[in-house]
């Protein structure tokens, strides 16, 4: 089923604009769907940095991390696609769960889940800028100073604006093609680990050799992280042509991909790290892995590849946040201001370039005053980790409750079962991200969060008591998979 044109703006709070139309209908193909959830998972940084990060956490565990994670995030995104079905907004997750919970659930979703994506982009740019001083340095040009690394930090964010604004589908076809040429080259350095230290039968992985449940599960908390950002194929429902088929496929393949993808490289990776010990403890395990296999020669491939992955990676965060805030304006929630488009790209070029400032600004600022670079990467993706795991506690709450379903009147048991496992999963990983608590600084950011997260339900629940009919107005652009469904059918 396509959307028509009309249906992104008729149930609008602010009048419609001639200057600024609403997003583009219809104008995003299946294609562009999965390369938003693509870009946004960043395939090529997770193997690059998150894998090795699982291995010194679980050792010879690491596989069985990886799968524990890949179960978790595939029970995430069978939620998500649940709700995907069935409805279709900008404002992905948090309009999922208005249909499931209510409007207040709905707002904490979405605002959470928009400090999560400024956290995850802004470990991304930092990445890039790392990255990428590393390849200059390699030709010699000067790059690893703090001054070097606040230029390319400032550069990499204004690429991660510059794509939104100029249209979805630039930047999604950018981030396939990026994600597409990195992976190849990745698979090519795997390939090569796997000639050089023999593929064989590890029993010391299959087995966990001399690791137990209390290491595994650590490391699946981190494994869980590196599928973060896979539902933002859901912001793009106001402008995919067929978002109830186009949207849940990219969300589960984008998982299922991921998933192998992860399971193979922890496998090739392990064996490496197994055979020279001291490819666990280097700054850059994939370039080391590539040096020991005999094909140092990829190492500027390499890093140029996962460069713009993470370019590309934190322009899909600032393309999916800015459309939950735009989402939340043109419902008239959130000022006006957010929900204007480019008269020409129709892209929410004002909220791209907010939250673009946000994502390079926080680095920025942490850099400048004496962080390290790979400390304020830890932080940010830290501290962003806790907005997905919020909106995916909620989401699947909302499955979890299946009031949506009754009202649909739609069987509710096997979805009820898969949901409360996700609840439970999900509830899980969030405990043990802070329970023990982190060293300091990192113990204050799940505070900072919540702090932020407060501050905005405050603003929504003032607007309650001063405009109750525009905070009510939260959810109203929901498309319904089933055109017949009313207002009765949504929640009070």
């Amino acid at each position: 089923m396509s959307v028509d044109a009309s249906s992104e703006s008729t149930t609008s709070r602010h009048p419609e604009d001639p200057a600024h139309p609403g997003l583009a209908a219809g104008a995003v193909s299946a294609l562009d769907v999965f390369g938003q959830s693509l870009a946004a998972t960043g395939p090529s940084i997770a193997i690059g940095g998150t894998i090795p990060a699982v291995y010194l956490t679980a050792g010879n565990g690491s596989l069985w991390s990886t799968a524990v994670g890949t179960v978790i995030a595939l029970l995430i995104a069978w939620v998500v696609a649940q709700f995907a079905r069935r409805a279709a907004s900008a404002g992905s997750l948090y309009s999922y769960v208005f249909l499931g919970l209510g409007r207040g659930p709905a707002f904490v979703t979405g605002w959470g889940l928009v400090v999560g994506y400024v956290g995850i982009a802004a470990a991304c740019l930092v990445g890039a800028a790392v990255y990428l001083g590393a390849l200059l340095e390699s030709a010699g040009v000067p790059a690893t100073g703090t001054t070097a690394q606040l230029v390319l930090l400032f550069l990499a964010a204004a690429a991660a604006s510059v794509l939104p604004v100029r249209g979805v589908r630039l930047s999604t076809r950018f981030g396939i093609v990026v994600e597409a040429v990195s992976l190849l080259v990745i698979l090519v350095a795997l390939g090569a680990a796997v000639v050089h230290f023999g593929l064989r039968f590890d029993t010391a992985q299959f087995t966990a050799k001399g690791i137990d449940l209390n290491t595994v599960m650590p490391g699946a908390v981190l494994a869980v992280a590196v599928f973060v950002g896979f539902e933002s194929a859901g912001s793009l429902g106001a402008e995919s042509r067929e978002p109830f088929r186009a949207i849940p496929r990219a969300v589960i393949g984008t998982v299922l991909g991921a998933g192998v993808l992860y399971l193979v490289s922890t496998y090739v990776q392990v064996l490496g790290y197994g055979s020279a010990a001291d490819l666990a403890t280097s700054a850059a395990p994939l370039n080391e892995l590539t040096r020991a296999s005999g094909v140092g020669w990829l190492s500027p491939l390499l890093n140029a590849g996962i460069v713009v992955s993470a370019v590309a990676c934190g322009s899909a965060g600032v393309n999916a946040a800015a459309r939950s805030l735009y989402n939340l304006s043109r419902e008239g929630v959130l000022p006006a201001l957010l929900g204007r488009t480019h008269p020409v790209h129709r892209t929410p070029h004002l909220a791209v370039h907010l939250l673009g400032a946000a994502s390079g600004l926080l680095p920025l600022v942490l850099i400048a005053t004496g962080s390290g670079e790979l400390e304020v990467y830890a932080w940010t993706a830290a501290f962003g980790t806790f907005g997905y795991l919020l909106a995916y506690l909620l989401v699947a709450l909302a499955l979890a409750l299946p009031l949506h379903l009754r009202r649909r009147r739609e069987p509710v048991a096997a979805v009820a079962v898969v949901s409360v496992l996700a609840v439970l999963a999900i509830g899980y990983v969030t405990y043990k991200n802070l329970v023990p608590a982190p060293a300091w600084p990192v113990d204050v950011l799940p505070y900072a969060f919540a702090g932020i997260v407060l501050a905005g339900l405050g603003w929504y629940l003032s607007l309650l008591r001063r405009d109750p009919d525009r905070a009510r107005a939260l959810g109203s652009r929901t498309i319904s998979a089933h055109p017949s469904a009313t207002a009765e059918e949504q929640p009070a």
